[in-house]
């Protein structure tokens, strides 16, 4: 074992030992030597420069100035058309120290996406709040791990507090439980899990399936069929749902697709809905699905999970305006919800809640007596009822925005963006080259070119917006056909972005006819 107290004396008695030999602990990396002598460096010369409290708050402030100008940033490229070669001459050329490190960072900011831009507006990725985003710095230097409360003892009462407020935002009482996750996929893996243990309990220690069906729409995020195949349980489980005349998933058609399933085997279901699909932002009716479960409840031998993806539309319960699109949502057996999606943090910061925290509790089981406690505390260990041992302390960006604006102002913002797809279906309405597809329900929303037009003609004219650095759109297939597809996600994207962008679009279709 190395001896600490030599570990840590002074960088000239780190160097030699007691009778000026060289301590065994100062063994200097070839190819790194001190600029005046030449000589290689020890570890302590490492640690000396990697720790410079002095270079630390330089680099500090030189990072939070290019933090800064990204998430103000307004003008200019959503994307550098030469960005590519920007890249790779930065690859090759970054060399030298750490004092370096600013240039290399604004060169890379430069080349990237700029998702804080007003003008990008292609997938689900947030211009994040900035209180929010420079909190992450903090996040990291005091790089607690939220699994075990002997990592993270102030921070785990942080999580906690956190988690209890999206129980009373999502109506869940206080026995609930749940967990912050990197994402939708995971929060939908985590509920998946639950929902199974709950189903079907053999399944956990046998490895038995339990022939436990998954009823979702077709638009239902790929995480739910991934999840399927990660549990064992087999994507031939998932049984798809038709969608609505505005896209939402079907409800009225779960009894028919049941009796497929039933028909195949399975009692046991798992009713998955959609709070702002991925494609186009569509809110299933939650009160349908609750109905429906409750009626497949009440047949004799069939057991029921209602599972609602909230990933992209949870934040919408802080709307007064938009809440209704939430309706139902408390019956639900579980919830998964991004915090990095409608409440517009940085990533990572996904959200999985369970009504009856026991069912929880009781999906993972294993005994783990180097972590977590044998006692219990008055803050418990979140390890027990989550995938993540290495858990990130994403709390503390919510809370601290919370704290510090309140939740009108996560309102404010959904509010916001959901004006901004308005906008860009009213000037769809009255354009004489482009035409909506559907009416936002919140804020995607795609469109495509009037009369008769190639899905490779939108797929040109969408990447050559996007290379152009005048715009940033996405697209996906709707009615059979590829359309645009536009995810206002900057708040501070206004109806003149959104026209813009629009405009270019119909310059780009008029030279390509």
């Amino acid at each position: 074992m190395p001896d600490l107290a030599v570990a840590w004396r002074s960088p000239e008695r780190q160097r030699t030992g007691p009778a000026g030999n060289r301590s065994p602990h100062s063994k200097r990396p070839s190819g790194a030597t001190r600029a005046k002598s030449g000589e290689p460096l020890s570890t302590e010369d490492w640690i000396s420069r990697a720790w410079n409290p002095a270079q630390l708050r330089r680099l500090g402030r030189a990072f939070s100035d290019l933090a800064v100008a990204e998430l103000c940033r307004g003008g200019g490229p959503v994307l550098a058309p030469d960005f590519l070669k920007r890249t790779r001459s930065l690859l090759r050329s970054a060399r030298g120290g750490a004092e370096r490190a600013p240039g290399w960072l604004r060169e890379l900011c430069a080349a990237s996406l700029h998702q804080s831009h007003p003008r990008a507006m292609a997938q689900q990725i947030c211009a994040p709040v900035p209180l929010a985003a420079l909190a992450e710095s903090v996040v990291a230097a005091l790089n607690q791990s939220i699994a075990v409360w002997e990592m993270s003892p102030a921070a785990t009462l942080v999580d906690r507090e956190v988690m209890g407020r999206f129980k009373k935002l999502l109506g869940y009482p206080d026995s609930a439980e749940g967990s912050l996750t990197p994402g939708g996929s995971f929060a939908n893996l985590t509920a998946l899990q639950a929902a199974r243990a709950a189903l079907a309990p053999e399944a956990w220690e046998s490895g038995a399936t339990g022939k436990v069906a998954i009823l979702a729409g077709v638009q239902t995020h790929y995480s739910v069929a991934r999840a399927a195949g990660i549990m064992g349980m087999g994507t031939a489980c998932v049984f798809p749902l038709p969608l609505d005349a505005a896209f939402r998933t079907d409800a009225a058609a779960i009894p028919a697709v049941v009796r497929r399933a039933r028909r195949a085997g399975y009692r046991r279901f798992i009713l998955v809905a959609t709070s702002g699909s991925t494609p186009c932002g569509s809110f299933d009716d939650l009160e349908a699905f609750a109905r429906a479960a409750a009626a497949l409840r009440r047949q004799r031998g069939t057991r029921v999970w209602l599972h609602v993806d909230a990933a992209h539309g949870g934040g919408m319960a802080f709307s007064p305006h938009l809440r209704r699109l939430l309706r139902g949502i408390e019956q639900a057996d579980s919830i998964a919800f991004d915090p990095h999606k409608m409440m517009f943090m940085p990533l990572t910061a996904g959200a999985v809640l369970v009504r009856a925290g026991v069912r929880l509790r009781g999906a993972f089981e294993q005994n783990a007596p180097y972590l977590f406690s044998p006692v219990r505390r008055e803050i418990p260990d979140v390890g027990p009822f989550t995938l993540a041992c290495s858990q990130r302390f994403e709390a503390l960006k919510v809370w601290l925005v919370w704290q510090a604006y309140g939740p009108r102002f996560f309102a404010a913002l959904t509010e916001a963006v959901c004006a901004a797809a308005d906008a860009a279906h009213d000037y769809c309405s009255r354009s004489r080259i482009l035409e909506p597809v559907h009416r936002p329900q919140a804020n995607i929303f795609c469109f495509r070119l009037r009369g008769k037009s190639s899905d490779g003609r939108h797929w040109a004219i969408k990447e050559a917006l996007n290379a152009s650095g005048q715009g940033y759109l996405s697209s996906t297939v709707l009615d059979g056909g590829r359309c645009f597809r536009m995810v206002a996600m900057n708040p501070r994207s206004r109806r003149q972005d959104v026209i813009a962008v629009l405009r270019s679009v119909e310059r780009l279709a008029a030279e390509r006819a």
